[in-house]
């Protein structure tokens, strides 16, 4: 671990660069727009910058992962991971509600987190096994047993929140009605900061990033909360979810949120309609391994947009996933179990296609592959798509006898 010396040092240089943001904000500032709603100012760089060079003076052996920095990978065991400013939104339009975070990761999981609030001078610090402390006194989570007496804290993910807000509004409208309240103040940093003193008794929200949550994790867990994804499942760097509480809230929350990951519940009664897509190419077909819940295997496929007939669904949806042109469709039937997606209710019509061209992964698939009949993973797949294969094998099967006859 580090010498108590140099984190003191870091610390108060930490703070010093906080100080500096709120002058900042008090300023003119340069806000720039990483997306339709997401900002990014001049303070973010500054503060990056700045924290990049503390690491570096302090700890130089360690490198250092950043928000504004990101290049889309991490491939260190021992590293810093830092938010330079988390509530940029707030800190544009001068709201005191933003924070600094940093983490120090290894193997895997935070050991060290600060967070800092600079406008109300709490400096938020713990060390695995070493306990939580708010300016140097020691911090726990609350007590609260209920959800009925609990108050929460959550967020919306930036850039999705736009195209389909009722996937996170589903469970906003559930805490409403369970607890005492939601607080939605837009910097989860401090939202798990103040979980981890007992302020909040309880936060989840989804597609958070490892500079947004891994030095409020080692908050709240040193300070006697528990930390997981909405499935109840051990957080950590790659997890889209995330719920942080004391030991009784949490169970509590995981309760509800198991059943509403935002690709799995269901906002809407009426069903939706699908495609899935059997691709026959180099004589084996195409499965995906999905990057999203429900992972595992499964045939290519996807909602039909609006305006889009079926077919232009399956040739869409199977260049988006595999990168393969489809030719020569052919409707193997359609299938509307309420069951047969997790997630919504949908009625698919599942197409058989030959595929042409280079087999490249994209959209929702992590992977893009070829199996053979005798290779199919059935243990594996994903919603009934066992039951559209056997279908299909055992069309195959019908077809060969009578062309044989």
């Amino acid at each position: 671990m580090l010498k108590s010396v140099d984190l003191q040092l870091f610390i108060s240089a930490v703070k010093e660069v906080g100080k500096k943001l709120l002058e900042m904000q008090k300023s003119s500032l340069e806000v720039n727009h990483k997306g339709p709603i997401d900002l990014v100012t001049n303070a973010d760089l500054y503060s990056e910058e700045k924290l990049k060079e503390l690491v570096q003076r302090f700890f130089p052996s360690l490198p250092v992962v950043s928000e504004e920095s990101f290049t889309g990978s991490i491939d260190y065991e021992t590293f810093f991971v830092i938010d330079p400013l988390d509530g940029t939104t707030n800190f544009a339009h001068r709201l005191p509600w933003f924070g600094i975070s940093i983490a120090l990761i290894e193997t895997g999981k935070p050991v060290l987190g600060i967070i800092y609030h600079p406008a109300f001078d709490e400096l938020f610090f713990a060390e695995k096994g070493k306990g939580a402390y708010l300016n140097g006194e020691r911090i726990k989570v609350s007590d609260a047993k209920d959800l009925q007496e609990a108050l929460l804290s959550t967020g919306f993910p930036v850039a999705k929140i736009i195209e389909k807000p009722e996937p996170y509004l589903v469970p906003f409208r559930e805490f409403l009605k369970k607890s005492q309240g939601v607080r939605r103040f837009g910097a989860a940093t401090l939202d798990l900061a103040y979980t981890a003193c007992g302020r909040y008794d309880g936060f989840y929200e989804p597609y958070l990033k490892p500079w947004d949550t891994m030095a409020g994790v080692v908050l709240v867990e040193e300070a006697g909360g528990k930390v997981s994804d909405y499935y109840g499942n051990p957080y950590t760097l790659s997890s889209d979810t995330i719920v942080a509480a004391n030991p009784y809230i949490h169970e509590k929350l995981v309760e509800v949120l198991k059943d509403m990951h935002p690709e799995k519940v269901k906002p809407f009664r009426n069903p939706f309609p699908t495609v899935d897509v059997i691709i026959e190419y180099e004589g084996k077909i195409v499965l995906i391994e999905r990057k999203n819940p429900p992972h595992g295997y499964a045939l290519p496929g996807g909602f039909v947009e609006y305006g889009e007939t079926l077919e232009e669904c399956a040739i869409r949806e199977a260049k988006e996933e595999t990168g393969l042109d489809v030719e020569d469709l052919e409707l193997l039937s359609c299938y509307s179990d309420p069951k047969r997606d997790p997630r919504f209710h949908t009625i698919t019509t599942v197409f058989v296609a030959k595929g042409k061209g280079t087999l490249k992964a994209g959209d929702d698939a992590k992977r893009a592959f070829l199996v053979s009949i005798d290779e199919i993973p059935w243990d594996n797949l994903c919603f009934d798509h066992g039951e559209i294969l056997k279908d299909y094998l055992n069309r195959k099967k019908a077809n060969a006898k009578r062309n044989f006859r």
